[in-house]
């Protein structure tokens, strides 16, 4: 106890009034503490799973966020809870024209949002109570599965092979308890690289049309589709049915920094998410938006989106044939994704992912993201694999990473065994 002008003083505990949320639900993010060794260690990175800046349009950005700030509109409130209608516009449009979206897909079914991660945020607030049952792909994006906890959601893995999410063990899950949604992001999935054929969608679809349940489709790679087009969306493929809510971003093809994300929101929800943006702040900033809206209205989409799909495709390229050159001849299996920016790795006899993972970024200066991280508590899943991401690492760096991850794999095996 302490005086303060004579007068005694009980020390205030702020950690006495600290949220159910905060106490029990929020969770470390294993990527970033990953992310952090990497950084600390001044190591090649395997791990950051996002653009490369040497692709970031900055010039043509920077212009296009000068002409957006000569607009009065862009300095007070922007009274449209879902934000800029003319680039909600382009985005339906764009959506339509790539045969993304159903017809009854407007702008006024699309809400701009601060990434993908906020709309996948304002969803679970919209339909997860304490103790619903969240249905989630496994492996699943770590980021998504903190925010259902947080939220209060009871998650439960659905088991997936090579192509995504298995339709007999959802059907059988969702047959036992009722849920209220499915999360998966179906293209070059974050962090398998695995991509769900447009049969076993259809399938996914009916299952869950018999089971009452909504889907959560997070499509950020969606346009980095390397080995011809994407599969259509279940956006697309439920039609007129409108379970699916679709999340999208500007990220992985524009900047990340620019925080541009989107989803498409059916009718019956459309208020209800106004509610949501309104008391998580408002809008987002105008002029973000509209800076956004001039680039694209001046670059060649397509065209733009080739380019990216070009330079990440021979990323890519690379980097599987570095990975044939020296870890397929110590028995490390790994997958060959068409599109997006991660490669799944498997290891034998690797009973403990993070504790390599640790060791590689520490003793060879190399970094990947342990497959655990993409696991629910308590689930081997993860045991022995581990995710690489080839989007931010320099072809004359890879096969210095690769020889380094090589070395690192060689000697914890020797250690492991004794």
């Amino acid at each position: 106890m302490s005086t303060v002008n004579g007068f005694a003083r009980t020390e205030f505990a702020c950690r006495d009034l600290i949220s159910v949320i905060a106490r029990e639900r929020l969770g470390v993010s294993e990527i970033g503490e990953m992310i952090s060794l990497i950084a600390e260690n001044d190591a090649i990175s395997f791990g950051a799973g996002e653009p490369s800046a040497d692709m970031f349009p900055a010039e043509s950005v920077r212009d296009a966020m000068n002409l957006a700030f000569m607009e009065p509109d862009v300095w007070g409130y922007h009274h449209d809870d879902y934000g800029l209608m003319e680039l909600r516009e382009w985005i339906a449009s764009r959506m339509k024209r790539d045969g993304m979206a159903p017809d009854w897909v407007g702008p006024e079914n699309i809400l701009l949002t601060n990434g993908g991660g906020e709309a996948v945020s304002l969803t679970t607030e919209a339909l997860v109570d304490p103790g619903s049952l969240v249905l989630v792909e496994s492996p699943a994006y770590t980021e998504s599965l903190l925010t259902f906890r947080k939220q209060g959601g009871v998650r439960v893995a659905v088991p997936s092979d090579g192509d995504g999410i298995i339709p007999s063990e959802l059907a059988r899950i969702a047959s036992r308890r009722a849920a209220r949604f499915l999360y998966t992001v179906p293209n070059f999935q974050n962090p398998s690289g695995r991509t769900t054929p447009i049969e076993r969608r259809a399938e996914i679809l009916d299952i869950l049309r018999e089971n009452g349940m909504a889907l959560v489709e997070d499509d950020p790679y969606h346009y980095l589709s390397y080995d011809g087009p994407p599969p259509d969306s279940y956006l697309k493929l439920a039609g007129e049915d409108m379970r699916v809510i679709h999340v999208n971003s500007f990220s992985k093809i524009i900047a990340p920094g620019l925080r541009v994300g989107w989803a498409v929101i059916p009718p019956p929800l459309v208020k209800i998410f106004s509610s949501l943006r309104i008391s998580a702040g408002l809008g987002r900033p105008l002029a973000i938006q509209r800076g956004v809206l001039t680039y694209l209205r001046g670059v060649d989409f397509k065209a733009m989106t080739a380019g990216l799909c070009r330079e990440y495709r021979c990323r890519r390229d690379a980097m599987l044939s570095m990975i044939e050159k020296y870890l397929t001849p110590l028995g490390i299996r790994t997958n060959r994704p068409a599109g997006g920016f991660f490669i799944w790795g498997e290891a034998p006899g690797a009973a403990d992912a993070e504790k390599f993972a640790r060791y590689a970024v520490r003793k060879e200066k190399i970094g990947i993201i342990p497959g655990s991280a993409f696991y629910l508590d308590g689930d081997r899943g993860g045991d022995g694999s581990f995710r690489l991401s080839y989007s931010k690492v320099r072809i004359d760096a890879m096969e210095e990473g690769m020889s380094r991850l090589a070395r690192a794999w060689s000697s914890y095996s020797k250690l492991v065994k004794g």
